[in-house]
């Protein structure tokens, strides 16, 4: 793998990490949008690979058989279209499949792909390698402890279960039963912390930001504030522009 310190672009790197629902990719987007940075969600990667194990119906209990058809998957991220976009598509082999990453089968499917040693290994080597091009937001569950151990700027977003399960609920259409988003949002949060490749910890220099008690505009005042601090030449970096994808 090639470690982000060696890129010469870690000085303008942003790790956000957390768990589900933690507002990670929301508060990422829009300091992305005020930095003129791109946005990497590295959850996007696990989702098409989740999506790739279903669609040539790979058993998920046979960890060698969905490693090997990942390795032998073209994983690349492109530039989300629209001149305003801050973000990146997934496609693979070709196919732009960013439409499919949200559907309910791989949300139940993508825990279990992502806790696959080999696949991690993969797809950390994929991200560090996108990290490398360019100025980022670059959100995840482990991207301060091992996608970007030098990320300059850690934070550890996180939030309550309660209120997470009531941000998750809203998100999802007709507005889905609270206590049992609660249930799956415990359960989620058991399997990223204890799985064995990559738990979900906050990184021992990471700051912790609980947004629990704070509206989204305070969230990220709060996180552009110690990105601030961390990146004293923040413009400095900022020249470097946007990332290329590909």
């Amino acid at each position: 793998m090639t470690d982000a310190s060696e890129s010469g672009c870690e000085r303008c790197i942003v790790a956000i990490d957390g768990p589900v629902a933690s507002g990670k990719t929301v508060v990422g987007r829009a300091l992305a949008q005020r930095l003129g940075w791109r946005l990497f969600d590295t959850g996007i990667m696990y989702r098409a690979a989740a999506w790739q194990v279903l669609q040539n119906k790979v058993p998920l209990d046979e960890d060698e058989s969905v490693a090997e058809l990942i390795r032998d998957s073209r994983f690349e991220l492109r530039d989300a279209p629209g001149r305003d976009s801050v973000g990146l598509d997934v496609y693979v082999n070709g196919r732009d499949i960013t439409p499919h990453i949200r559907e309910a089968d791989v949300e139940s499917t993508v825990t279990v792909v992502a806790a696959n040693r080999q696949v991690r290994e993969m797809m950390v080597a994929h991200q560090q390698n996108q990290a490398s091009r360019g100025c980022m937001i670059v959100v995840g569950r482990d991207i301060g402890t091992v996608v970007l151990p030098h990320a300059p700027v850690k934070i550890f977003l996180d939030a309550s279960e309660e209120v997470r399960a009531r941000r998750r609920a809203a998100e999802q259409n007709a507005g889905a039963d609270e206590e049992s988003v609660l249930v799956a949002t415990r359960r989620r949060d058991a399997r990223d912390r204890s799985r064995r490749a990559s738990p979900l910890v906050a990184a021992n220099d990471a700051i912790t930001l609980d947004t629990s008690n704070l509206t989204l505009e305070e969230s990220i005042d709060t996180a552009e504030q110690i990105v601030r601090q961390r990146i004293p030449d923040l413009s400095a970096s900022s020249d470097a522009g946007p990332a290329e994808s590909g």
